[in-house]
């Protein structure tokens, strides 16, 4: 990158965008599977709820219940720490590596709001979330991609496929409901 480049306004901030973006994904597989968890709650509880509040509650439970018994679950398969103080740390370490399930899962939700606020129903509201979860499927694979040292072709591979998890999701709604 040239000077000029280094100074350019537009350049700095599209930097700084995709930086706070790796910086919510710290952990994109974690993002992922919270992810796929708001489209799944999304298109089970849609059609069962038919007030707003009641989809988000349903939803918000789901994704912090998945996320404790996914650090539960990896804590307990982690080797014995050499101290309580050590083993708390640890499992300090693991909510905060996995919390990104959590916050992926705002994006969807988001949405869902926003959709209901500009007048949809709970059921196009929650499509308009797992719609958005689709695309922020691809965004975290396209993210893991870059991660992990993948040339551009491969990143977008990566995110086409994770958008297929969301894609699936929502023809499995439409197809049952």
């Amino acid at each position: 990158m040239d000077v000029s480049e280094r100074l350019d306004p537009r350049v700095a901030s599209r930097r700084g965008w995709r930086a706070g973006m790796l910086a919510l994904a710290r952990n994109p597989a974690g993002s992922i599977y919270g992810t796929v968890l708001a489209d799944s709650v999304l298109a089970v509880e849609s059609e069962r709820q038919t007030e707003l509040r009641d989809l988000i509650y349903a939803e918000l439970v789901s994704v912090l219940v998945y996320w404790l018994a996914h650090v539960y679950a990896d804590f307990l398969g982690s080797p014995p720490s050499t101290s309580r103080r050590a083993g708390l740390h640890r499992l300090a370490e693991t909510m905060g590596h996995e919390w990104s399930l959590v916050t992926a899962s705002f994006f969807p939700l988001l949405a869902v709001l926003l959709a209901a606020a500009a007048g949809a129903s709970v059921q196009t509201a929650a499509l308009a979330g797992m719609w958005t979860g689709m695309a922020a499927l691809v965004m975290w694979g396209e993210i893991a991609g870059r991660q992990s040292g993948r040339g551009t072709w491969a990143s977008l591979a990566y995110g086409l496929v994770s958008g297929a998890f969301g894609l699936a999701l929502i023809l499995l709604r439409v197809l049952l409901h």
